[in-house]
């Protein structure tokens, strides 16, 4: 492990920046950051062993408030972020993302945001999606979410849409959440950013910022538009769901599986036909032995045809 820079001071705020092989985007997410109103924070980056010149471009910047790592061989997003959350040094942790923008006064309403609600887990922003060539991508949704989330409230966006915060690069973690629930799942591949959330939102609640303060990249090359990975996907999701259950009382469950069928569980139902329709039995059959064990399989069946009836009707 290679430090290049080291700063001591202390900060309130971290951001900390996992790369590998986004030298596409890279400056522009760097700059962001570095370009930011308030200046007062740490920046961790730490290289998971890139080849596209990355690495090289990450020593030619030059800024005291960078701490540059780099791993001898490959370990994962989860093993990163965990890294340096180790080495930060300030109560809260900002993640970021080799792909983003981050807009110039994200960092000053973040720390505003959390000193205001100092007793939150986490916080997460509003953002703007782009496409991979920077251009703003329309979105009408209006999200009502309010400010301050309960575990309850949490627990129904959890079961609707899975991960509350959608994307890592608009959340920031309060370090003394970690200390008690713990660091990121290093075991998972995707899902490890929502098994977090989940871990944070039975202890504390949650703080949305209605504030679009990040411009988030779509683009082909991302993990989680990886086709191939949607069964470790799915996998992981259906663990972090049987933690979430774990923890609700009956009442909670009856109405937390009743909106997954209706959402997530479907969605996987259907993931598990197109892998059959085209061929692939082996990851099928994987999709069928999740949701078969997960819930009742007729039911899902009967709510699929049903769904697929009333759009044929429309």
């Amino acid at each position: 492990m290679e430090v290049l820079y080291n700063n001591v001071m202390k900060y309130p705020i971290a951001v900390i920046l996992p790369v590998y092989n986004g030298i596409k985007y890279l400056e522009l997410a760097v700059q962001s950051v570095l370009q930011q109103e308030f200046s007062l924070f740490e920046f961790l980056i730490i290289d998971d062993c890139s080849t596209d010149g990355c690495w090289e471009y990450l020593q030619s910047v030059n800024d005291s408030r960078i701490t540059l790592y780099r791993n001898k061989q490959n370990k994962g997003l989860f093993y990163n972020l965990n890294f340096l959350i180790k080495k930060s040094s300030a109560p809260l942790i900002k993640l970021w993302s080799q792909d983003d923008i981050m807009c110039p006064d994200c960092i000053r309403e973040v720390v505003s945001f959390h000193q205001l609600h100092p007793l939150i887990g986490f916080s997460y922003t509003d953002s703007e999606y782009i496409d991979a060539q920077g251009c703003k991508i329309p979105n009408e949704r209006v999200d009502t979410t309010p400010s301050i989330i309960s575990r309850d409230l949490h627990t129904r966006i959890a079961c609707i849409t899975g991960s509350i915060a959608g994307n890592i690069a608009n959340v920031t973690l309060a370090k003394i959440a970690l200390e008690k629930v713990g660091l990121f799942n290093e075991q998972m591949k995707i899902s490890g950013d929502f098994d977090m959330w989940v871990r944070i939102a039975r202890e504390y609640t949650i703080g949305f910022i209605k504030k679009p303060l990040i411009k988030l990249r779509n683009h082909k090359d991302q993990l989680s538009n990886q086709e191939n990975l949607l069964i470790y996907h799915v996998t992981e999701d259906v663990a972090v769901y049987r933690y979430l259950f774990s923890y609700l009382d009956t009442a909670q469950k009856i109405d937390g599986i009743k909106l997954l069928r209706n959402q997530k569980l479907l969605f996987y139902y259907t993931l598990m036909l197109k892998a059959f329709l085209s061929g692939r039995f082996v990851t099928g059959s994987k999709f069928f032995t999740l949701l078969y064990n997960f819930d009742n399989f007729f039911v899902l069946s009967w709510l699929y045809i049903k769904k697929q009836f009333a759009k044929i009707r429309k």
